[in-house]
């Protein structure tokens, strides 16, 4: 079966969905940020989606190196403290990730 043109690209004509948010771990990190509206800490992260520290080191550093997420690493006495901030790009992308998912769901998922 052929795929429509509204299936084989996203509203911006791109790929549907962006590789870089689409992984599963990826996606959760955003989706934290998104809906909590502020910096978040390293262990809240790795709390919240239940993730080792390695795995969500691991995605946290791929979505810095797409500008998606600021960390900011300082001392709280002598302790470290991770901070994590969704930027405006990273904001934007979402925002676009969630339009292109729109654009490819059916209008009815549950009958088809």
């Amino acid at each position: 079966m052929a795929r429509t043109a509204k299936t084989a690209a996203g509203p911006r004509g791109g790929a549907p969905l962006s590789p870089l948010i689409h992984g599963r771990v990826r996606l959760l990190i955003l989706s934290f940020l998104v809906r909590s509206g502020r910096s978040q800490t390293f262990p809240a992260i790795r709390r919240t989606l239940g993730v080792t520290d390695g795995t969500l080191s691991v995605n946290l550093s791929k979505l810095e190196e797409g500008k998606l997420v600021a960390i900011e690493k300082s001392f709280e006495g002598k302790k470290p403290v991770t901070l994590v901030k969704l930027t405006a790009r990273g904001r934007k992308e979402f925002s676009d990730y969630l339009e292109d998912l729109r654009a490819i769901l059916p209008s009815d998922p549950v009958s088809g």
